[in-house]
């Protein structure tokens, strides 16, 4: 296994429609669960499993997160980094804008999903250009599932009705900046990219046990607030 990664990067431009009213104003991340942004959570997660810098991707209500950030860098005692999409890019597109910005080999979050396991386990090998954190879920009927062969994921598959458990990509990703070679914004992570690195065997998958939610729906943002996070530090 190689070192962990020391950069964290979080997803955070979409517009967060299925909340309705909840994220017209506010950046799905940034709001409150259990008393504090839920992006909070990840980045205190992220911290304790050894990220020592952290860019932030925003685009929908991105001034909200420019006007928390001094004060998170503070309480954190991280350095937090913010790019800016110009018009809405798709999380392969906001990455590749802020191509510059990245590291060699980075920590990947969705910003509106909280999957608890060890974050330093996720491991990229030496031809590997990503890696997911993948989690076994039943039924598995509304999700797109991965086929996990030797440590590979050689197959993202459609959703399936009649699929009574499978592996899902649960938000966590390991990426190294040339898995965006040959990529142009506007771009999805999960449409786009991670197929293509799937069908050329470079894209690496491990099964991880934890605590999972996406907050990205009334009842689950609902749920986020009783949900067991962790004790702020």
């Amino acid at each position: 296994m190689g070192a962990a990664a020391r950069q964290g990067v979080i997803l955070m431009g979409g517009l967060g429609t299925r909340l309705g009213n909840l994220s017209s104003h506010t950046p799905k991340p940034m709001l409150p669960v259990q008393g504090r942004p839920f992006v909070e959570w990840l980045i205190e997660k992220a911290r304790r499993t050894g990220i020592e810098r952290m860019l932030l991707l925003c685009g929908h209500r991105a001034e909200v997160v420019e006007a928390w950030r001094p004060g998170a860098e503070a309480r954190f005692d991280i350095s937090i980094e913010i790019s800016r999409e110009p018009q809405p890019l798709g999380t392969a597109g906001a990455l590749i804008h802020a191509r510059a910005q990245l590291a060699d080999d980075f920590l990947l979050l969705n910003g509106d999903t909280w999957f608890d396991f060890d974050w330093s386990a996720l491991a990229l090998q030496k031809d590997d250009l990503g890696a997911l954190a993948l989690r076994p879920v039943s039924p598995a009927d509304r999700y797109e599932t991965i086929t996990l062969a030797s440590g590979r994921a050689i197959a993202i598959n459609p959703r399936n009705l009649d699929l009574g458990a499978g592996l899902i990509n649960a938000g966590v990703y390991r990426l190294r900046p040339a898995a965006l070679d040959g990529f142009s914004a506007p771009a999805s992570l999960e449409g786009d990219v991670l197929p293509v690195l799937a069908s050329r065997g470079a894209l690496a998958g491990q099964r991880f046990e934890g605590g999972f939610i996406d907050i990205g729906l009334p009842e689950t943002y609902d749920a986020a607030q009783t949900m067991d996070l962790g004790a702020p530090q």
